[in-house]
């Protein structure tokens, strides 16, 4: 896909929710890479996706491990730049996390009765290296001695001062199975602890990390690292040729899953609360881009149904008959709403993940187009202008497999012209093939389908929709059916909303 911009218009990143675990909190994964028309990795991801959904117990498993294997692979990246000495250290504590994992994974993959491709394999291999001789032998030999390692909580730190105070040296002291606890006379309160404590600080020192810089900090731990080094160096010496000794690639088979493990667990996230509020989710069946298949039963928008609480449900299918339709109806009758649902299903979709309906049977589409209303706040161009330059490079952009979805387009000149210039883009649409919604306040539009229909060059033809209304009261129903507007009781509703209807205007009057 060359256009993205989708995904920022319908807010995709408030829905599956990827931070990286780190000190800048900046996104760490784009959803854009994880884009993709292909159905093979379309269903790969659904796959382990079902797997996470259908399997609470796994999902809360991952949702575990996967923070566990980001701190791995921190570890690997700071041995990867260490010094020797450092890279000793690291390399001991690398493998205890390795086994950890390892150890978590083995007892519970198999818990569960997996089907997907994702979860199999890293089953599979999880299983081949805990029945491994020299994985057993890795554990087995194991010194209590290197498993103080991760028992450090802190160390002592001894401090010679000049005369004037300033900090000429320092040394360890010591490592400690413990951390020290604040001396302030608040903090023993708060604790309800008035007992003295060889681990009790006497007064914090304030670190100003904030002011200082990264290549301060690296140093700061080398310093602390290198003197545990020293300590522990007999064990370390010892140790580190079997460490070395364990294949690389067992190591960093886990790291390759980390960043579809998490994608996945978002979306799971996601999809278990929408489930909470009673909303529907599935996994949609997946067709070839060339079927251009779309057919959704009972969608929603499910940004405004976690910001609102509830939504009424709609269906959508594009078909031989009506591949494009011209949406029109009463306003505030949920016809931007419904139409933002349907982008949101094949954007999520096309992440390769469930979408919020009750059922779905749906292809990728090579581009997903939105033309919704909006102003660049540019004074010298117009609104029109604006629309005019988007819906050309929309144009642009749509082939037979585009998804292109407008919003009362046109809507910033007068009525003749914009009835002509939508009835031009909507012709340009049906000859290029692609599928989509058309909004428009225009009933003049509705009656495209019966002469687009027989044009000659028509590949994708029209149909439309409207809001249904109570014909009484003139409330919206927020329900979508696919048939032609009554233009009458469309042009009674407006009056009676303004109460310049008829009877409104002649109530009270005396002839």
């Amino acid at each position: 896909m060359k256009n993205i911009d989708f995904l920022k218009e319908l807010n995709i990143g408030s829905m599956i929710k990827i931070k990286e675990n780190s000190w800048n909190g900046k996104d760490y994964i784009n959803l854009e890479s994880y884009l993709t028309d292909d159905i093979n990795v379309i269903n790969y991801r659904l796959d382990a996706l079902t797997d996470l959904m259908e399997n609470r117990k796994l999902y809360e498993s991952m949702l575990e491990i996967v923070p566990q294997i980001d701190s791995f692979r921190e570890l690997r990246s700071l041995s990867s730049t260490a010094s020797d000495e450092v890279d000793d250290l690291y390399s001991v504590r690398d493998l205890q996390v390795y086994l950890d994992l390892v150890d978590y994974l083995f007892e519970n993959l198999n818990k569960f009765e997996l089907k997907s491709e994702m979860f199999l394999t890293i089953k599979k291999e999880i299983n081949a290296i805990c029945k491994s001789e020299e994985y057993e032998t890795i554990k087995k030999c194991l010194p209590e001695n290197v498993k103080l390692i991760q028992s450090i909580q802190s160390v002592t730190v001894g401090v010679n001062l000049d005369l004037a105070l300033h900090p000429v040296e320092a040394g360890l002291v010591s490592i400690n199975n413990q951390k020290y606890a604040s001396g302030s006379l608040i903090d023993k309160l708060l604790r309800a602890d008035m007992k003295p404590s060889s681990f009790q600080c006497s007064a914090p020192l304030v670190i100003p990390t904030s002011m200082m810089s990264r290549e301060e900090k690296e140093r700061i731990e080398f310093s602390i690292n290198s003197g545990l080094h020293k300590i522990l160096r007999n064990s370390l010496r010892s140790w580190k040729p079997a460490v070395k000794a364990y294949s690389q690639s067992k190591i960093n088979f886990l790291i390759s899953y980390y960043s579809d493990l998490r994608f996945l667990i978002a979306a799971a996230e996601f999809f278990y609360k929408l489930k909470s509020m009673n909303y529907p989710v599935c996994c949609p069946k997946v067709y070839p881009i060339e079927k251009k298949r779309c057919l959704i039963k009972q969608t929603y928008n499910p940004e405004y149904v976690l910001q609102y609480g509830h939504m009424t449900l709609n269906d959508i299918e594009f078909d031989e008959r009506g591949g494009i339709y011209i949406f029109t109806g009463a306003n505030g009758g949920g016809k931007t709403l419904f139409a933002k649902s349907v982008a949101v299903c094949q954007a999520l979709f096309q992440l390769g993940l469930y979408v919020p309906a009750e059922y779905a049977e749906m292809s990728p589409r090579s581009e997903i187009l939105l033309h919704f209303q909006q102003h660049d706040g540019n004074i010298i161009k117009s609104r029109f202008m604006d629309e005019c330059e988007h819906m050309s490079n929309v144009m642009k952009a749509a082939d037979k497999y585009s998804m292109v979805l407008c919003d009362e387009a046109f809507s910033g000149t007068n009525a003749n012209e914009a009835v002509a210039i939508a009835s031009e883009v909507i012709k340009a649409m049906s000859a290029k093939g692609c599928q989509g919604i058309f909004i428009t306040h225009m009933h003049e539009l509705s009656s495209l389908p019966q002469e687009i229909n027989t044009f000659e060059g028509c590949v994708s033809c029209l149909d439309n929709l409207t809001v249904m209304v109570d014909e009484e009261s003139g409330k919206r129903l927020y329900k979508i059916v696919r048939e032609s507007p009554d233009k009458t009781s469309r042009a009674v509703d407006i009056a009676k909303r303004y109460g310049l209807d008829y009877e409104s205007l002649m109530s009270g009057f005396d002839s």
